[in-house]
């Protein structure tokens, strides 16, 4: 029996590498619910076993279908192949995922409804974002607006209002396929890390709108390891593998010889990545590890370097 919160037009696009195979359960069982298809795009991860999908098949309402890749391609490449899929059976609706994220129960109809009323008020939207629950300490995240000096953090007075963002965390993102026709599919070459920065500002030049939604909200986890410490306040940090400071500082750099992308954010990200280099620099365990990663990233950066990079 289809639910009030099943969207018959919306596909996801779900990518995973190595996953807790516990949690992808979760999070294929929460979005099922919802869609009329999941396409699992997998980055030739070592974990899955023959037929661990078999058991989700006629439980729920979408349709699966494992994409399984015989190489790590990226997250660009990986949205790209689930995308191509999507439209190609005839979704108008595209939601990305990543394997550590779990909609809420009528999260994707509550985006789809405000696109609806967006779009008849005129705007051109190219994406709309939920809150993200923090999966380790249950906060709701705020959406992001680009300032002078630095990123302002917009919360959520109304609770089912649409706010206005400069970009949006591609999981749990829908985007209207006639926006993906008209900006273009995600950056292949980024491999990792600013695929989403990229592709909202590039959606932006072109006139388009990016729209995060208060009250639709889904379960992520930030970064492999979360560590409380003292850095001029109290706070919670995600720390990541030293590979990934690679890939965002490397990209970061990359995007900032784009001419589309805003001089504010170019501004704002330097600033951000000058104390992400000295906070890890003395916070992380492998600091001397992260520290080379990240000066790695802007040589490389700076030559114009893009793709997978082997070897770290």
């Amino acid at each position: 029996m289809l639910k009030n919160n099943y969207c018959d037009n919306v596909s996801a696009v779900l990518v995973t590498y190595n996953p807790n195979m516990e949690a992808l359960h979760a999070a294929i069982r929460a979005v099922s619910e919802q869609v009329s298809d999941v396409f699992i795009v997998d980055n030739a991860s070592s974990n899955f076993s023959l037929g661990w999908i078999d058991p989700f098949k006629g439980q729920a309402n979408a349709k699966l279908h494992l994409l399984r890749q015989e190489e790590n391609l990226g997250i660009g490449a990986a949205h790209n192949i689930g995308i191509r899929h999507a439209i190609e059976q005839g979704s108008k609706f595209v939601l990305l995922l990543d394997q550590d994220s779990q909609v809420g129960l009528d999260m994707v109809v509550r985006l789809r409804s405000a696109y609806a009323l967006l779009d008849e008020k005129g705007f051109q939207v190219a994406a709309l974002g939920p809150q993200y629950r923090d999966a380790d300490n249950g906060m709701l995240s705020r959406f992001v607006k680009v300032g002078m000096f630095r990123f302002v953090h917009c919360g959520c007075e109304d609770n089912a209002s649409p706010i206005d963002a400069d970009f949006l965390v591609s999981s749990g993102s829908l985007f209207p396929v006639a926006a993906l026709e008209a900006v273009g599919l995600m950056d292949e070459s980024l491999f990792i890390d600013h695929v989403d920065t990229e592709w909202c500002f590039r959606a932006k030049s072109k006139g388009l709108k990016i729209f995060g939604l208060c009250g639709a909200v889904m379960t992520h986890a930030l970064g492999e390891q979360r560590k409380e410490i003292w850095f001029l306040r109290k706070r919670t940090v995600p720390f990541h593998k030293p590979f990934r400071y690679y890939y965002m500082f490397r990209n970061s750099v990359l995007l900032y010889r784009r001419r589309y992308m805003p001089w504010r954010w170019k501004f704002v990200d330097i600033i951000r990545c000058l104390k992400m280099m000295i906070f890890f620099s003395w916070a992380a365990e492998n600091r001397l590890t992260c520290l080379k990663m990240m000066c790695l990233g802007v040589i490389d950066g700076l030559k114009g370097i893009n793709g997978i990079r082997n070897g770290l």
